[in-house]
């Protein structure tokens, strides 16, 4: 791997475009605009104040500032620099503000969720819409394969409904039901290929449901002994639609069918005691000193797990580097006591991330936080590798095209994994003191090598990885 030198970010404020020709980054009031190959700046954009968030249109076409602490978004075009626009929220605040998938609106959340307002650049027109709920991340979904977004409201006499909107067609409202079945929604996915709706209670009790746009229920699943398990914590669906993978504050990974809408396996646990003898490998990141270049462990030999395909081409001249190692035996996880006077403890699956083939899940949970957890659905469902590493893992991010994943810990290292191999990158010694905090992958269209920023609190960087055509 080759790296590029620093450059200087606000708040992590980077991203790649969704054509992946370009990356916006944030140095306090100024977007620069940069090719995501040759990283020269092609555009500087000057807001008001600083950018506390930024977000590209979905043919990346326009690229919005949200300058949250002002009530105001600025936005820009690439094709016309000149070109310029302004929202202003004014008394109402803002909390929140996304494009819609036609790139040419913009939804802005008020404070205290009084309510969305939809921009539209074309028309200068306005729009309201009422009851937005509050909920992680966003009151509102969208489906991707046809112009329609959920909404989640809370009316006024504390029932939760859901709205349809077509917003090809000035935002009308299509479809409006009550979920009866449900009295505190937590959560709301959208099938990738259908329309259908997946609902979820709140951490208190464990209750799942699917619905059509006309609100039809298709099934409901609550576990039969439920009287002391705990709500959904989030869930996914596969990339082909086919499983909807479900984690819940009580550690358990369910799998439901797209077919019948019911659960296809019984719950998985997380395990806390680890064993290589239950057909998982388990990576074992470890520490070493360079100049001692010792590979010797209790048993005499230390057998290092890697993959050629990712080294870095600079020397890092650290005398500390890690390496994954095979471990061989039983090894007990000592959990992390969640503080359970907060609001929302720390505990559970807290992030469920498909590959792109949809042949490999990976799991965190928050009470082993520097554990990653990579299960593998062929041939049948089972889980294939748990990765432990010193640091807890701050982010995790499939490659698009192929089944590698890239994690960060808060250190100046890249962990890298495929089922051929894995990898502890060290950054070069210029960038020994950034700490990488977020990762997001862009694999260029017109370039073999793809590439991958590597974001810290003030400062990022981008790696370019040359793949063997074997992996591909």
């Amino acid at each position: 791997m080759n790296f590029t030198e620093l450059f200087q970010v606000t708040s992590r404020q980077c991203s790649f475009s969704p054509d992946n020709q370009y990356l916006a980054c944030v140095n306090q009031y100024r977007l620069i605009i940069r090719s995501s190959i040759t990283l020269e700046i092609i555009n500087l954009f000057a807001c008001i104040d600083t950018i506390d968030t930024i977000e590209w249109s979905y043919d990346s076409r326009f690229i919005l500032a949200g300058l949250i602490k002002r009530a105001a978004i600025q936005i820009f075009s690439l094709d016309n620099p000149e070109w310029k626009c302004k929202i202003d929220e004014g008394s109402a605040g803002l909390c929140h503000v996304h494009w819609a998938p036609d790139s040419r609106h913009i939804l802005t959340t008020a404070q205290f969720y009084l309510r969305i307002t939809v921009w539209s650049l074309t028309s200068k027109n306005v729009s309201y819409i009422k009851y937005p709920k509050k909920l992680s991340p966003n009151s509102y979904i969208f489906n991707l394969s046809k112009s329609y977004m959920a909404l989640v409201e809370r009316r006024n006499d504390s029932t939760d409904h859901i709205s349809i909107f077509d917003y090809s067609s000035n935002w009308s409202m299509i479809g409006h039901f009550q979920p009866n079945e449900f009295e505190d929604l937590q959560g709301i996915e959208w099938s990738p290929n259908s329309d259908i709706l997946c609902l979820w209670e709140n951490c208190y009790e464990y209750k799942i449901g699917f619905y059509t746009l006309d609100g039809q229920l298709l099934n409901i699943y609550k576990p039969e002994n439920d009287r002391f398990s705990l709500g959904i914590r989030c869930a996914r669906w596969s990339p082909t639609g086919q499983v909807l993978v479900v984690g819940d504050y009580d550690e358990h990974l369910t799998i439901f069918s797209y077919l019948t809408y019911k659960k296809i396996r019984e719950p998985f646990q997380h395990p806390q005691r680890l064993s290589s003898g239950k057909g998982y490998t388990i990576l074992k990141e470890e520490e070493y000193n360079v100049d001692d270049n010792k590979e010797t462990n209790e048993n005499g030999q230390r057998k290092f797990y890697s993959s050629s395909n990712y080294t870095s081409a600079a020397v890092s001249k650290s005398s500390i580097e890690s390496k994954y190692i095979i471990y061989n035996g039983t090894l007990q996880i000592a959990p992390i006591k969640p503080d359970l006077d907060r609001a929302h403890p720390r505990l559970g699956v807290s992030s469920i991330e498909f590959s792109n083939s949809g042949q490999y899940v990976s799991t965190i949970i928050d009470t082993m936080p520097n554990l990653l957890f990579i299960f593998d659905f062929k041939p049948t469902f089972h889980l294939a590798f748990v990765l432990i590493h010193i640091q807890p893992i701050r982010c995790i991010k499939w490659e698009p095209k192929r089944d590698h994943l890239a994690l960060c810990t808060h250190n100046n290292r890249l962990y890298i994994w495929s089922s051929q191999g894995a990898s502890c990158i060290n950054l070069p010694y210029e960038s020994s003191k950034h700490n990488i905090d977020e990762i997001k992958w862009n694999d260029n269209n017109n370039n073999s090598i793809p590439s991958i920023a590597l974001i810290g609190q003030n400062t990022m960087c981008v790696g370019f990885v040359d793949l063997d055509d074997n992996d591909i």
